[in-house]
């Protein structure tokens, strides 16, 4: 805890050595004195406050500064051309004309002027910038308080016609003129809403579906297709540049794993608990998804193929606002309904949040193996699969304002999870003992899992810099049973048994980040962060025996998994005009302990690995948005709680799982080059270097057995390109269509893999006026590889009409998936001499309607958002 502590007071030390004027650099060659205030706004972050009258676009300018101050540019500029400015504040500069002080002036009494800024409601306003002006003149501009109170001294003159100009963000602008001492007016001021902003935010349609950010590029679901009648998994399967396998894996472009964070707070959890959490959420609920592929040292080192985070919709309203859905849906023979409500009040400094979603599907899948052995014997299998699932989620917090700069705040979450699968196989085998029979297995899985974090948030200044702590619990738990029977025409082949397989996690977490922005657009970040957790894994296997159950020792096994991560980062940040660069180093050390009780088997590892990240960004047209960029990243994949579990976990007569405690991390070097251009059209290429790449292997064994265990592998190469490119084809029709490509090699115990594969999606909305909106879209992939399995090409296809009702709080969803019924699973297999195919077909032909209503009482707020810091151990819980 001392070092702790030291290294935080070094880091404010640090801090105060670099606090000096804002720097900006800028060439401007006969161009609006404007476009000096927005470069400034831009590269120093200050706001400005004038006169229409006194600055207009017809004055022109030319300078060029090379990492000058604020001042010395203002001073440049603006004196020379009759004009002076006042520091209001570290964001607020006013800006006038030159007025000659006479002696008249000196000897009038300064008056001191009093006054409060309210809305139409009579609440003050915040914050709000004042000018004040005689004529064309400058005589001061200062910042409303927190109640929208403010007082301005001047000597004024009576007689004089002055002027005050008031604006704050979200309102009209106001200009008012008084003759003094008449000031009346000016005690109580109201403005009003900006209305044609509010318009331009319910107007979501305006928005880009994709926006390119130097480290990550931008999908704004809300009012897009996407936004409408989908659950959280749907939307990341249409979310352009995001893959998502049947197995509810989740990539970015390439074939490396990724971290999924929703609002700052990492899902640790294993891939197939991940998608059922994901199918918890509603589209619309979800604002925006940030894709960021190469993450910069802040973010946790895990994920090697980058960071998907998913940003939910905040309230903006004092009071109550809330929102009420029912969603059902027919997947062939099947129904599947859902229901949910949030809620969100706001007391003075007090947010109350909560939500709370339930859902219910059935469905039917068929599927099919295949299995060709070295020695000609064949399998064959044909299953009939029905799922009866049930998922229920809540999240409840509260958040509260101790003053303007600090906070304190609590959330809960939750998942309740039901999923009943009931399997019917019909099973051939060729060979010297030929045989047919049939299999019976019911798979019952009940995961759940509880988090609690607290967080804590100190402002320091207005300029970004902070403190901020985040403690956090998790407790997770999951139940698992699969019971198998199987009867053939040779007796002694007959089984019957089952796999009882719970396991129980409690997570430690505690972080502390500092960031201290600079004037001279310089910013530093630093933090810290320890991690315990402590995993308890049981398989039981027994078999059914005279009546009884009897425990099968070897396939039975206790297995308790403890580690402790220790974590800091560091990062600079600077920009020099239109060129900007950050530069960061993480490291993290692992401790682990594993201890296999059954199997009287342990374990040690101990390891510290470092991360450096380089970002580098050139700007080329700001009026249009284009840049070019550079970004190069170390990042890093552990191997799962599950995964390292020594275990042997029978499926049925032919598949096996393994566990493997001798799994290490993957590490991966990504190097990445891109541009955005014209009309929001962006394309860029990477390579990455994955070390020690894990997999899971099919490995055939004795007995005609297929065992699946994840192995670390060699090397693996990969290289690839996207592009995507928004199009307007007429009004109220756009569309956004993106390509993406990228080769895979890598070594497999000797054997050699290399596959290209394609990706390409095509999405429109057609917005009809007066009547309802239209969305399609088409979703190609072509055949890739995973370890050494080779799975096919998909093609799908998505239509939908969605009209709004009630002043658009009300609206109704209507969707078609996969007309044409053209998804399916294809997988092939082959390693030493076997093969395996195996077919599936999900009920991907639905048909769903879905009601949204949304409801408000009371005034303007934005809800607390509480983060955790418990993430990327979460997502290797594997609950």
């Amino acid at each position: 805890m001392s070092r702790y502590i030291i290294l935080l007071l070094v880091i404010f030390a640090h801090a105060k050595l670099y606090g000096q004027d804002r720097k900006l650099t800028l060439n401007l060659k006969d161009q609006p004195i404007s476009s000096l205030f927005k470069q400034i706004e831009d590269q120093c972050r200050y706001n400005f406050v004038y006169s229409d009258e006194v600055v207009s676009d017809t004055m022109k300018i030319s300078i060029n500064v090379v990492n000058g101050t604020v001042r010395q540019v203002l001073a440049k500029v603006l004196l020379e051309n009759g004009f002076t400015y006042q520091m209001v504040s570290d964001k607020l500069i006013a800006i006038g004309r030159k007025k000659q002080i006479s002696i008249e002036d000196d000897q009038t009494l300064k008056v001191t002027l009093k006054g409060t800024i309210v809305d139409q409601k009579g609440k003050g306003i915040p914050f709000a910038s004042i000018g004040f002006f005689e004529a064309d003149v400058l005589l001061g501009g200062i910042v409303s308080g927190e109640t929208g109170k403010y007082q301005f001294s001047h000597k004024f003159i009576p007689k004089n016609r002055y002027v005050l100009k008031i604006s704050s963000i979200g309102y009209q602008p106001l200009k008012l003129e008084f003759v003094y001492p008449d000031t009346v007016m000016v005690r109580r001021i109201v403005i009003n809403e900006d209305q044609q902003t509010l318009k331009t935010v319910n107007i979501t349609s305006a928005r880009p579906l994709i926006e390119r950010k130097t480290d990550r590029y931008i999908v704004n679901v809300d009012g897009s297709a996407l936004g409408t009648g989908n659950n959280g998994l749907e939307v990341l399967q249409k979310s352009p540049g995001i893959w998502v396998g049947s197995d509810g894996s989740i990539k970015i472009r390439g074939n490396q794993s990724v971290m999924v964070m929703i609002n700052d707070v990492v899902q640790r959890m294993s891939e197939n608990d991940l998608a059922e959490y994901l199918r918890t959420l509603r589209s619309e609920d979800i604002s925006k998804i940030e894709i960021i592929s190469s993450p910069p040292s802040e973010f946790e080192a895990a994920g090697s193929g980058g960071i998907i985070h998913i940003v939910l919709k905040k309230t903006r309203k004092d009071g109550l606002i809330g929102s009420l859905y029912s969603q059902y849906r027919q997947q062939e023979k099947r129904p599947a309904y859902g229901a949910g409500v949030s809620l969100n009040y706001k007391l003075k400094s007090l947010y109350l949040s909560g939500s709370v979603s339930a859902g219910k599907d059935e469905s039917d899948y068929v599927a099919s193996t295949k299995i060709s052995y070295p020695n000609q014997d064949f399998y064959s299998s044909n299953t009939n699969r029905y799922n009866n699932n049930g998922r229920l989620m809540y999240r409840i917090g509260a958040a509260y304002d101790i003053n303007k700069n600090q906070s304190i705040g609590v959330q809960s979450v939750g998942t309740e999870n039901k999923m009943n699968q009931y399997f019917d196989t019909n099973i051939s085998f060729i060979g010297v003992q030929s045989l047919t029979g049939i299999a019976k297995s019911e798979w019952f899985r009940r995961p759940s899992f509880n988090g609690t974090t607290f967080n804590y948030s100190l402002k320091m200044d207005s300029l970004g810099s902070g403190l901020k702590v985040i403690a956090d619990y998790l407790n997770s738990t999951r139940t698992e049973l699969n019971n198998f029977i199987s009867v053939y025409t040779l007796t002694q082949k007959n089984s019957h048994y089952r796999n009882n397989t719970p396991n129980k996690t409690n997570l430690y977490s505690l972080q502390t980040d500092y960031t201290k922005v600079f004037k001279n657009t310089f910013s530093f970040k630093a933090g810290l962060k320890f991690a315990s957790t402590k995993r308890d894994n049981e398989v039981l296997n027994e078999n059914f025996i005279n009546g009884n159950w009897e425990l099968n020792s070897n396939l039975s096994n206790r297995f308790i998994y403890k580690e402790n991560l220790s974590m800091a980062y560091v990062s600079l940040e600077k920009a020099w005009g239109k060129l900007s660069a950050k530069f960061g180093l993480r490291a993290e050390h692992t401790g682990m302990d594993g201890n296999s009780i059954t199997g009287n088997e342990k374990f040690k590892r101990d390891y510290l690995g470092f991360f450096p990240s380089v970002f580098i960004s050139q700007k080329l047209n700001e009026q249009k948005g284009s840049a070019v960029y550079l970004n190069y990243s170390r990042r890093l994949q552990r191997p799962s709680f599950s995964d390292l579990n020594p275990y042997r976990l029978q499926f049925d007569d032919y598949l096996t799982q393994l566990g493997n405690p001798n799994l290490t991390p993957e590490y991966t070097h990504k190097l990445e080059i891109g541009t955005v251009f014209w009309k929001g059209f962006s394309a860029d290429i990477y390579f990455a270097l994955t070390n020690d790449k894990i997999g899971q292997l099919a490995n055939p064994v004795e007995g005609n057995v297929i065992e699946y265990q994840r192995r670390n592998f060699d090397s693996s190469n990969e290289y690839g390109f996207s592009f995507n490119a928004p199009i307007k084809i007429m009004k109220g029709w756009t569309t956004n269509n993106s390509v993406a490509g990228y080769n895979l090699s890598y070594n497999l115990d000797g054997y050699r893999i290399r596959q290209s594969t394609f990706y390409a999606r095509s999405q429109h909305q057609v917005e009809l006026k007066g009547l309802f909106d239209l969305e399609a879209s088409v979703d190609y992939r072509s055949p890739y590889v995973s370890a050494n399995s080779k799975i096919a090409y998909q093609l799908y296809t998505d239509l939908g009409m969605s009209k709004r009702f009630l002043d658009k709080s009300l609206m109704l969803h209507f969707s078609i998936s996969d007309p044409f019924n053209t998804s399916r699973e294809m997988d092939l297999t082959e390693f030493s001499g076997t093969r395996i195919d195996f077919y599936q077909k999900r009920p991907t032909r639905t048909f769903s309607l879905s009601v949204n209503y949304n409801f408000s009482s009371g005034k303007k707020f934005s809800n607390k958002k509480i983060e955790q810091s418990n993430d990327e151990e979460k997502r290797r819980i594997g609950n």
